[in-house]
């Protein structure tokens, strides 16, 4: 390792000047919490509300930081003490192969990643979620979820590393090859979340014949939008907060409510959230945020495919020879600036959809005013920040800010 690298310098600046950049905009954004509430959130966060979202919005951030320094320290301490060369040296010495060499190193980073931070995760779930009445979760359905994270990551990541990593190891046109099958399996993943992932970890049950029912096939109809099937999602056995999503590929589609959400909002709230939602399908946002990511995606592994060719990558971290597997894990630390720049043209353009979709669900329902009520009440729910600073909206947030839809809508 050494300042005359320029890998060493651009891993400095990826994990050093982004945690920077991240603390600035959360140091920006808490400024922003002293800001007088515009008259019209003003039914939204009266004197008792701003109260306790000023405190929950403080407390939340108080546990990325700590999470944030701490990963950063002992990334630092392992990186510069030669951690990532006696972990490659001791992996080799196994004698199994580059593939599965590589496969093991990836694992055994990723595992200590996600034990690293199980405790920050805990502590904002049991603390600061349940101190400001969200958490639902029990300590036995924590655990539970936890190690079902872990099977599938065994189950499917595991599978897909070794993919990539033979790639890398043995094809010229590796970074093509990668590019594909990623696709490929994205496209795949986005079918097979909603029908054998998701059902792991929350119920999902047909919503009961009555009145909403009836009105959001209406609405589907109307809209020319094919639904299979509605569920109620038993999102209140982990969280007070309220959510809505569609999943599935044409007549196949299919609509979950959480149960909070139904608890919560009046039908025509509901009824105006789900036109939001149809209005992204019917604006074709998603094929178009799919072919960004899949863009990004090839820049990304065209980079890498160059990075795994050159011994002075490797060297900035004090790993001998070119492995693939190491060179997948340490890849992320020097793209980490320009993911900020390339997430930062994706959030806008997600910001952009949310603005159609809400005027597609105005437009849907004959008025604004159901939409403006459901999004003034999820907000309120979850004590969002009424008045993001703009540094963390561009970096972060992929809805507008509450106070400018509304403002769009009333137009």
């Amino acid at each position: 390792m050494s300042f005359a690298n320029p890998w060493f310098l651009a891993a400095l600046l990826g994990v050093i000047g982004v945690f920077h950049l991240e603390f600035i905009a959360t140091l920006l954004n808490l400024g922003r919490l002293n800001k007088a509430i515009p008259p019209s959130l003003a039914d939204v966060f009266p004197e008792e509300t701003r109260g306790k979202m000023v405190d929950y919005i403080r407390d939340s951030n108080r546990i990325s930081f700590f999470k944030d320094v701490t990963m950063l320290g002992l990334l630092t301490v392992f990186w510069w003490s030669g951690g990532f060369g006696w972990l490659q040296t001791w992996a080799e010495s196994a004698g199994h192969g580059p593939v599965a060499t590589g496969v093991m190193v990836m694992a055994i980073i990723l595992l200590a990643q996600t034990w690293l931070g199980l405790p920050f995760e805990a502590w904002d779930t049991f603390g600061v979620e349940t101190r400001h009445g969200f958490n639902k979760t029990t300590l036995g359905t924590f655990i539970s979820d936890h190690f079902k994270a872990l099977a599938l990551m065994a189950v499917i990541g595991l599978p897909v590393a070794s993919i990539l990593v033979w790639f890398f190891e043995t094809q010229t046109w590796a970074a093509l090859y990668a590019w594909l099958f990623l696709a490929a399996f994205t496209i795949l993943m986005t079918w097979l979340s909603p029908r054998v992932i998701m059902p792991l970890f929350l119920k999902f049950q047909p919503m009961e014949a009555g009145e909403l029912r009836e009105a959001i096939f209406d609405l589907a109809k109307k809209l020319d939008f094919p639904v299979a099937e509605v569920s109620v999602v038993d999102g209140s056995r982990r969280s007070t907060k309220a959510n809505a999503f569609f999943a599935g590929f044409g007549k196949t589609r299919r609509i979950a409510l959480y149960d909070t959400l139904l608890k919560s909002h009046s039908q025509e709230e509901i009824v105006a959230i789900l036109a939001h939602e149809i209005g992204h399908n019917k604006c074709r946002h998603v094929p178009v945020m799919m072919t960004l990511n899949l863009l990004e995606m090839g820049l990304m592994l065209g980079l890498l495919g160059w990075a795994l060719k050159s011994p002075a990558f490797f060297a900035a971290f004090g790993v001998q020879g070119t492995p693939v597997g190491m060179g997948l894990v340490l890849f992320g630390m020097i793209y980490k600036p320009l993911g900020v720049l390339t997430g930062l043209l994706g959030l806008a353009m997600s910001r952009k959809h949310e603005f159609e979709a809400d005027a597609f669900a105005a437009k849907s329902v004959g008025s604004s005013l159901p939409l403006i009520e459901g999004l003034k009440r999820l907000s309120g729910d979850h004590l969002s920040h009424p008045q993001p600073h703009p540094l963390t909206v561009w970096l972060h947030y992929s809805h507008p800010p509450l106070i400018q839809r509304l403002k769009a809508l009333q137009v």
